[in-house]
């Protein structure tokens, strides 16, 4: 009898989760996590002598994905898009600039 309980409550705690992780990705809560996570990764891998650390993300209808900002040492600040919406790990719009940067570095 206590087994079959335990088991319930397993089952609903389960629920429970995936209720609030479904509630999270449609209000956009861990895409933007994901962004701002995958976003620093790539910043730190292909560019790491310009430094560059995270300061803001927000959602563009413009262009159908995230704009993703960073700053130099010097305060200078660096945009490219990041997406799709509900997965945001592809840079894009924005990526060339910041490369022609780094080769000036």
């Amino acid at each position: 009898m206590e087994r079959i309980r335990n088991e319930k409550n397993i089952i609903i705690i389960a629920l429970v989760i995936v209720i609030l992780l479904i509630i999270l990705c449609v209000n956009g809560i861990i895409p933007i996590q994901i962004a701002k996570i995958y976003g620093t990764i790539y910043m730190d891998v292909n560019f790491p002598k310009m430094h560059l650390k995270y300061s803001n993300i927000e959602w563009s209808k413009y262009h159908d994905a995230y704009i993703i900002q960073f700053k130099d040492k010097k305060d200078k600040i660096y945009s490219c898009t990041i997406g799709p919406k509900n997965f945001p790990i592809s840079i894009g719009q924005g990526i060339v600039a910041i490369q022609e940067e780094y080769r000036r570095y």
